[in-house]
């Protein structure tokens, strides 16, 4: 992530955002456009030099990772597997400082073992629905977080959508559910409008259906005083087609792929947390 550009003498930087992948780059756009940090205190750091240039040319400050580490704040936006081969740059920092983490699966302890330093961790787990502003982001605090800490984050993570107060030892069942969640709706959608074509309708009119079935059923869902469980039971007549379709599913075990790709996704969780994250 080393740089020619890279300003190393920013002063003071007030939040330095290492890794401007997908999820990274929808949490800075989304502080740039509230005004939460003025863009000329917040560094950028990534190894692709466009990703780096399209927030370069809002403000924000081009930094190399030990620069990033001196910061008050950072944000750690890269895979956990790539944290230990930046740490001999970002840590121990200069001095005091604030690491926010969206990495999966990586605790507070493992990160701390990384970073060294005085470093104050709240760990997060937002999900990809952020980038249009309809995420949820799940915030937990992790080693000597202060109070200011964990409410900065949220200031962060609520300019891309909700956020949730977790305790950090549910963070791999968090992972499963929400991080990896939008996978599992997608993954019933490409089934569905599979299936709908199967039934003969043209593929836009499957997939325009599906679409919106799935938007109003969980804007129903949210809106409702009534849990899933009644809510389905509303729509389900005793001996009609989506009785039928429920039946089906049950014999083909529906609950059950999802309750095995939830705890497939905690058990990778725990891998990842491991020394050598394999």
């Amino acid at each position: 992530m080393n740089r020619p550009e890279d300003d190393s003498t920013a002063p003071d930087l007030e939040l330095a955002v290492v890794g401007l992948g997908n999820m990274g780059g929808a949490v800075l756009e989304a502080v740039l456009a509230a005004r939460i940090i003025p863009a000329d205190r917040i560094g950028v750091c990534d190894p692709l030099e466009d990703r780096v240039a399209r927030f370069a040319e809002s403000g924000c400050r081009p930094v190399d990772p030990t620069t990033a580490g001196r910061s008050l704040r950072m944000l750690l936006a890269v895979k956990p597997q790539v944290l230990p081969e930046l740490t001999g740059s970002i840590g121990p920092g200069a001095g005091p400082r604030l690491a926010i983490s969206v990495m999966a699966g990586l605790r507070s302890r493992r990160i701390l073992e990384l970073l060294g330093g005085d470093t104050r961790i709240v760990r997060t787990m937002p999900n990809t629905p952020a980038a249009i502003g309809a995420g949820v982001t799940a915030i937990a605090p992790g080693h000597e977080a202060t109070e200011d800490d964990l409410a900065f984050a949220r200031m962060i993570f609520n300019a891309v959508g909700t956020t949730v107060d977790v305790d950090e030892s549910h963070m791999h069942a968090v992972t499963a559910v929400s991080g990896s969640g939008p996978a599992w709706v997608f993954r019933t959608a490409e089934a569905w409008i599979a299936a709908a074509v199967e039934a003969g309708l043209p593929s836009e009119t499957a997939e325009t259906l599906v679409i919106e079935t799935m938007f109003g059923a969980a804007k129903l869902l949210r809106a409702s005083e009534q849990d899933a469980s009644a809510l389905r039971e509303a729509v389900t007549s005793r001996g009609g087609t989506t009785a039928a379709g429920l039946a089906a599913m049950d014999r083909t075990g529906f609950d059950d792929s999802i309750h095995a790709a939830i705890r497939a996704a905690v058990e990778r969780g725990h891998e990842l947390d491991a020394p050598d994250g394999s």
